[in-house]
């Protein structure tokens, strides 16, 4: 019965075998004993155990021979079939135990504390990834978060959702931050322009950078670039569950806004096999029309622009409003290009017609600009630049035109850019300078006046044309500072003829209009007059006649306001304005200057000399001089004596020059 209790029997009967003595593992068997009293009954194929054999028993079967197996092996399966092998190392560890417990013990020990400490880092660390991936998930925006080598490492549930391809665990380190702004936005040059903008921006490297980009859906992305303490990058995206009616859609037309021009400009780039025509639209003196009619009137006037725009443009076109101002179209068609520059003509003849606002019909010029795709560009920022700078070149050309662009325009956009960079930095830098020109009085033929002419001679674009950088200068809001500078250079040049007896009786400076923009320019001009004690009867102002009639109520009180404080007043290139003749009455000016382009043909235009002979006629009734301007010859100069001219200037007579070469031209007369 005993021989059923276990296997050991067996383990005893081979150490017997290998030479070992029964007698020095009683204590262990003894042992063995007391652990198996509690054992319940235990059924062994057909025999039943219900209390443990003698160990006299198990010590006689140790002592047997093991060649003769004393049991039917039948009864318990599995053990007499047990390897040697697996038998004889058992009784090795036995061995080893026996010969260094306390050693093996305390190794033994060491291996389960680690084993136990490896387990409890292990889970502590899943335990800390899931609490951070569960802080991640709960944030409001997409984030994903990169190591130091530029590596994802986290993404929340957010952006998981947002992007188009699905980011597996598994691939983290195979995704940088590029592969994710791929995912996010169509144009890869747009991310580029504006992440190298924000970063060029920022003054602390370590600050977070902030930049807008087009997505493949109807969303507009904010995105944020923050670093992290470990030298890692920290990307949120923003706007990404945002409704799309508080961020597509402009709140005073209802129209589409910039972001969803944007989203749809970049889909189609990406996907329409035909061609796209991007249409920009400036209105012009929109803050005139505010100011004259009423901000409301303004509001209204936006919106049934938007509504024009609807009627003159296909039913699948999309019209957004980008800005204050600006409007955008954008459209797919498979046909000619002809029947879209038709559309907008029959646009811009509307405006001019004027829009019915408030029962008030309001006349509305506007520039358009446009691009077609591929052919200007397959990308966002591509084809928004090309359609910018033709709308640029349409400002240029004048109201209600319309430009469609190419490469030359993009030449010429790139140098009025430059020549607007470099002319704010053409005064500190001593650039700009002054000739004189001088009016000879036709009745004496002496000179009686100097005009101050303006002259840019850049160190990069060389001499420039006052044509092109007056211009510039006025676009840019630069004229101002460049006008002030004029007026106390040429009043400083002609004090300094005048102490040396060689000084006309008049000094002529012209202003532009947009010196009046601010209704500063009679107190600018008085400033000037005190500081350096100019007397006012000899200088004269110049303003060209298309100034002087855009807003003519205001207008005509500043000029007044500079006849009181003692200053004469000349209307310039009279005629291109089409003004008519009998308003010069309601002006106080002293000299009406005829355009050069009506005393060019005045020897064989008839026309030209009974334009010339009413100008006449009506500054006479008035008081005015009149200068004929431009003259090139003496039969020029024959003809608008015999029609009644006071004075005349021109290269014919002279040319311009510096300050310090006027005195010559006096002592020769």
């Amino acid at each position: 019965m005993a021989l059923m209790m276990c296997a050991s029997p067996l383990a005893i009967a081979d150490s017997a075998a290998y030479g070992y003595g029964v007698s020095g593992i009683d204590n262990h068997l003894h042992q063995l004993q007391l652990s198996l009293n509690d054992v319940q009954p235990v059924l062994v194929d057909r025999f039943v155990l219900q209390e443990p054999a003698p160990l006299s028993v198990i010590r006689a079967v140790a002592q047997t021979d093991n060649n003769v197996n004393p049991i039917n092996q039948s009864f318990i399966p599995g053990v007499g079939a047990a390897p040697s092998v697996v038998q004889g190392g058992w009784q090795r560890l036995l061995d080893i135990w026996r010969a260094h417990p306390m050693p093996i013990a305390l190794m033994t020990g060491f291996l389960i504390l680690m084993t136990g400490l490896v387990w409890m880092g292990g889970r502590r660390r899943l335990s800390a990834r899931s609490a951070s991936q569960r802080m991640l998930d709960a944030l409001p925006d997409a984030v994903a978060i990169f190591n130091p080598k530029g590596q994802l490492t986290a993404v929340n549930r957010k952006l998981r959702g947002f992007l188009p391809v699905e980011v597996a665990n598994i691939n983290f380190a195979e995704i940088s931050s590029s592969d994710l702004y791929a995912q996010l936005s169509p144009d890869n040059l747009a991310i580029e322009r504006a992440r190298n903008l924000a970063r060029d921006a920022k003054e602390d490297p370590d600050s977070t950078i902030s930049f807008e980009v087009p997505s493949y859906g109807s969303r507009s992305l904010l995105v944020k670039e923050r670093p992290t303490e470990d030298g890692g990058t920290a990307i949120s995206v923003y706007g990404a569950y945002n409704p799309v009616t508080t961020r597509l859609s402009d709140p005073l037309t209802a129209l589409p806004n910039r972001a969803r021009l944007l989203n749809e400009l970049a889909q189609r780039c990406s996907r329409t096999k035909d061609e796209l025509a991007l249409i920009i639209v400036d209105l012009r003196s929109f803050r005139q029309i505010n100011d004259t009619y009423g901000r409301a009137t303004g509001d209204e006037l936006l919106k049934q622009t938007g509504i024009c725009l609807q009627h003159c443009m296909p039913q699948d076109a999309l019209i957004a409003r980008t800005a204050g101002d600006e409007f955008a179209v954008l459209l797919e068609f498979d046909k000619s290009r002809a029947q879209i520059e038709q559309r907008v003509t029959r646009f811009l003849a509307t405006l001019r017609h004027g829009l019915n606002v408030n029962t008030i019909n309001v006349p509305v010029r506007a520039s358009v600009g446009i691009a077609f795709a591929p052919e200007h560009g397959n990308t966002v920022s591509s084809l928004l630049k090309c359609a910018d700078s033709a709308c640029a070149n349409a400002k240029q050309l004048g109201n209600n035109t319309m430009v469609v662009y190419n490469s030359e325009q993009q030449l010429e956009s790139k140098r009025r850019h430059q020549l607007e960079v470099a002319l704010q930095q053409a005064i500190p830098k001593g650039e700009l300078s002054l000739q004189y020109q001088p009016q000879v009085d036709i009745a004496s033929n002496m000179t009686c006046g100097m005009e101050a002419l303006l002259r840019w001679n850049s160190p990069e674009f060389g001499r420039v044309s006052p044509i092109e950088f007056i211009d510039i200068a006025e676009q840019s809001g630069s004229i101002k500072s460049i006008g002030a500078w004029v007026l106390q250079q040429a009043i400083s040049d002609y004090q300094r003829l005048a102490r040396f007896g060689m000084s006309p009786p008049t000094l002529s400076v012209n202003l532009s209009r947009k010196q009046f923009e601010d209704g500063k320019v009679v107190r600018d001009v008085a400033k000037v007059l005190h500081k350096t004690g100019f007397n006012p009867a000899c200088l004269c102002l110049e303003i060209t006649e298309t100034a002087i009639y855009r807003d003519s109520t205001a207008m005509k009180k500043m000029l007044h306001d500079l006849t009181k404080i003692g200053v004469k007043l000349a209307i310039d290139d009279f005629g291109v304005g089409y003004s008519s003749l009998l308003e010069l009455r309601d002006f106080p000016i002293s000299e009406v200057k005829i355009d050069r382009a009506f005393v060019m043909d005045v020897v064989t235009n008839t026309s030209s000399q009974d334009i010339i002979h009413a100008i006449v006629d009506i500054a006479d009734s008035i008081g005015a001089d009149v200068v004929a301007e431009g003259i090139e010859d003496q039969q020029q100069l024959d003809m608008v004596a015999a029609l009644g001219c006071h004075r005349v200037q021109g290269y014919y007579l002279c040319e311009p020059m510096p300050a310090t070469t006027f005195p010559d031209l006096v002592l020769s007369a």
